[in-house]
């Protein structure tokens, strides 16, 4: 975007060169390509810096973020567990039933009739 000094200044200008228009309009344009040169260095600046900020948020929210492989991993151990667990609960079923069938009073004296 090209800048122009605002006429205010040029009036000034003219005055600093004592009416000298032609030396006023040089100085006045050496001032735009100054100010132009300032504004477009600062955008490179500022371009380079949120390139530079962006690799470096990318590289460090790539080591914190789950990947793919790393969640199918996780859920394929949760699945082993609960089969584990799963076969923990029917065993601790099988032997509370187991228990409590071997000393009700009622299956004792039925287990009594029948060896005797």
């Amino acid at each position: 975007m090209a800048y122009s000094i605002p006429r205010d200044v040029f009036v000034l200008l003219e005055a600093a060169f004592n009416q000298d228009r032609e030396k006023a309009e040089v100085f006045a344009k050496a001032i735009e390509s100054s100010i132009q040169a300032i504004e477009n260095q600062a955008d490179e600046r500022i371009t380079h810096k949120k390139e530079a900020l962006k690799a470096e948020l990318y590289n460090e929210l790539r080591a914190e973020l789950a990947t793919k492989e790393f969640v199918r991993a996780e859920i394929g151990e949760v699945r082993a567990e609960l089969k584990q667990n799963s076969l923990l609960l029917k065993i601790l079923i099988g032997i509370t039933v187991f228990g409590l069938t071997l000393f009700n009073p009622a299956f004792v004296k039925l287990v009594e009739l029948v060896i005797k």
